[in-house]
């Protein structure tokens, strides 16, 4: 009798379904939708004179630049204090509370700015235009349709910002994430035409814009997109009937970095 039992239990197996794991960040992918096809994908080419500025605990740490740290609507000249620690950062005063990104040694301070507010019809075709240039949603991805102009289609959107340009239409530079995968776009100011982007993988919360501006006096306007672990920053390059981004420096820090 226990023989016959024995034989059954193990044909049978164990009833207990094995434990799913949490899938991996996708892997960005080349937009097909229409109004992203012509879309021209970041360039790079790295400068080390430019850096990041990370906040741990009510500190900044400085990696790389100058000495003037630039945020979304203020900037400031700091100081740093001390060896390299956190992120091989060191510790400095007097930043901008919302300061990330670290200009060239020479640069002078923007005078403070305010971006105009979008309209919100403008940030969920935003959020579209962020979802075709961004891996699929994967199977663990909520399909529930959100009313929230900021979260569609799975993307969460940290910034539309327009832009105004020499002798052209304005533009605006939108960012989003989903599956901790994130995006940066350029975009015609309706947001129905995807003009060029680029993908980040590992953020997983909203990408905050640096407003662009010609911050190294080298005629063209530079960018950057953070949020509390990532800064990347760009230029932008604009010639008749073309508009470029090309990553010019790229830092992050996990936040159990102290």
């Amino acid at each position: 009798m226990l023989l016959h039992l024995a034989l059954f239990l193990a044909a049978c197996g164990d009833s207990t379904p094995p434990a799913e794991t949490a899938p991996a960040p996708a892997a960005p992918s080349t937009p097909t939708a229409e109004a992203a096809s012509t879309a021209k994908k970041a360039n790079t080419s790295i400068e080390d004179t430019w850096g990041g500025l990370f906040w741990r605990n009510a500190i900044a740490w400085k990696v790389g630049g100058g000495s003037v740290v630039v945020g979304p609507k203020t900037s400031g000249e700091v100081r740093t204090s001390g060896d390299p620690l956190v992120c091989g950062g060191a510790a400095t005063k007097g930043a901008p509370k919302t300061g990330a990104l670290v200009l060239p040694d020479g640069a002078t301070a923007p005078e403070d700015r305010d971006s105009p507010a979008i309209q919100a019809h403008r940030v969920e075709r935003a959020a579209w235009r962020l979802d075709e240039v961004l891996p699929a949603r994967g199977r663990f991805d909520s399909k529930v349709t959100s009313t929230i102009p900021s979260r569609q289609r799975g993307v969460e959107v940290g910034s539309v910002t327009k832009t105004r340009r020499y002798g052209a239409p304005p533009i605006l530079i939108a960012t989003g994430v989903r599956s901790c995968v994130g995006a940066v776009i350029f975009s015609d100011s309706k947001a129905e035409k995807t003009l060029a982007y680029d993908t980040l993988s590992g953020p997983c919360t909203p990408l905050r814009v640096i407003p662009a501006h010609d911050y190294d006096n080298d005629g063209n306007r530079e960018f950057a997109v953070f949020n509390d672990q990532y800064i990347r920053a760009y230029r932008m390059t604009e010639t008749p009937g073309r508009l470029e981004m090309t990553i010019i420096g790229s830092w992050s820090c996990p936040l159990d970095s102290e």
